[in-house]
């Protein structure tokens, strides 16, 4: 019933007599994988052949609503969904002049170099991103972007302002949570010269993730304050409430077209929150021979949880009262925080190998090769096959 609403809703906007300048843009990724051994899972995939992690259909509409407002929306259904269709972009622009456009509503948050046309595969050379720097738990922000573009000589210059919220959710110590993001402020600023560009970001927000379990954990921890004063900090420093979170990004990319080579680097903090320090990057490479493009990928995310760790430390392992309850359930207290700050921590790799074939334009096949490494437990290294057609109209 969704789907149909939202396809109802589409039909709605064509009907309009005003929208007599409409554009209408369609884009498809078909991506089938499957690990290569019977106890390996990674994003998603296992050994089982599976359309649904990656898969994506989605619908652009765009219509002028004068000479300087537009319209837009874009109606998107995931595999991961189940193919509800939802409308992930729906905003109005307006052009300030030939600079400067202003569009409000919910739109894309240039987070990342790819991050306007992340769902749409035929732009990139994978089938899907580097999962260290994207694989992210939102990519979306209700709020007002400002974008301004000019040119100096052989120099294009641009940059983006994006103020709003996120609602999105995620998962504390891997249970699902509900995660705020308030008051986000992003600047991004980008060059690029014929061959040559690059890219900056940086970012802030209030953050803020609420899970019953997990609340529950930190209240318990918090009610051994007034005889564990260690106690009262962690338990402040582990919530997740109207933190402050920051997250900078560079990317730079070279592409003489018959080879390109790029790079993207991000950082995430969250001060005062379980959430331990992240920094993620990745180098790639390829080479184009007629509709053949060859390419390589090395990937590493990292998390730091040295700061739980200290907090943990700080705790007494275990108390001896005159309550033997109380003292059993202080020491589960203490066990359960052990467990979370060690789970903050992160050290995994990827590289990845395959190539891309186009069909005609705006039709590539594609197909990669992806060896997971987890330094933390080699029990969860994997090696993931892909295979897909990437769709534009």
């Amino acid at each position: 019933m969704k789907t149909k609403l939202a396809i109802l809703s589409m039909a709605g906007l064509l009907t309009t007599p005003a929208l007599a300048d409409i554009q209408i843009n369609g884009f498809a990724n078909l991506i089938g994988g499957m690990t290569l051994d019977d106890d390996e899972s990674v994003y998603d995939y296992d050994s089982d052949f599976n359309f649904n992690p990656a898969s994506v259909f989605g619908l652009q509409v765009r219509g002028d609503v004068s000479d300087k407002l537009s319209a837009t929306a874009q109606l998107v259904g995931r595999g991961s969904d189940d193919y509800d269709a939802d409308f992930e972009w729906a905003y109005m622009t307006y052009m300030l002049n030939n600079n400067v456009n202003i569009s409000a509503g919910r739109l894309r948050m240039p987070l990342f170099k790819y991050s306007a046309s992340l769902d749409i595969g035929y732009s990139y050379h994978w089938l899907t991103p580097p999962d260290a720097i994207y694989g992210i738990d939102f990519n979306n922000i209700d709020g007002v972007r400002l974008d301004y573009s000019t040119y100096s000589g052989d120099w294009e210059y641009g940059g983006q302002l994006t103020v709003g919220r996120v609602e999105t959710d995620t998962t504390i110590s891997g249970t699902p949570a509900a995660l705020e993001l308030e008051n986000v402020m992003a600047l991004s600023l980008e060059a690029t010269r014929d061959w040559f560009s690059a890219r900056t970001l940086f970012a802030r927000a209030k953050v803020s993730a609420f899970n019953d379990d997990f609340e529950t954990f930190v209240d318990g921890l918090n009610a051994f304050g007034s005889s564990i004063p260690s106690a009262s900090l962690a338990a402040a420093e582990f919530s997740v409430d109207e933190d402050t979170g920051t997250f900078f990004e560079v990317a730079v990319d070279i592409d003489k077209y018959d080879w390109f080579v790029g790079a993207e680097f991000t950082q995430t903090e969250v001060d005062g929150a379980v959430i331990a320090d992240n920094k993620a990057w990745y180098v790639t490479a390829g080479m184009r021979f007629g509709k053949f493009t060859p390419h390589i990928t090395y990937e590493v995310e990292e998390a730091d949880n040295g700061t739980q760790l200290g907090l943990v430390a700080a705790l007494p392992s275990t108390i001896s009262t005159d309550e033997a309850e109380k003292d059993a359930t202080w020491a589960s207290i203490y066990q359960t925080s052990a467990g979370i700050a060690a789970q903050q921590e992160l050290d995994v790799s990827a590289l990845t190998v395959g190539i891309r074939y186009d069909v005609e334009p705006g039709f590539a096949l594609k197909t990669d090769v992806t060896w997971y490494s987890d330094d933390l437990n080699d029990l969860n290294d994997a090696t993931l096959l892909k295979v897909g057609v990437n769709y534009t109209f």
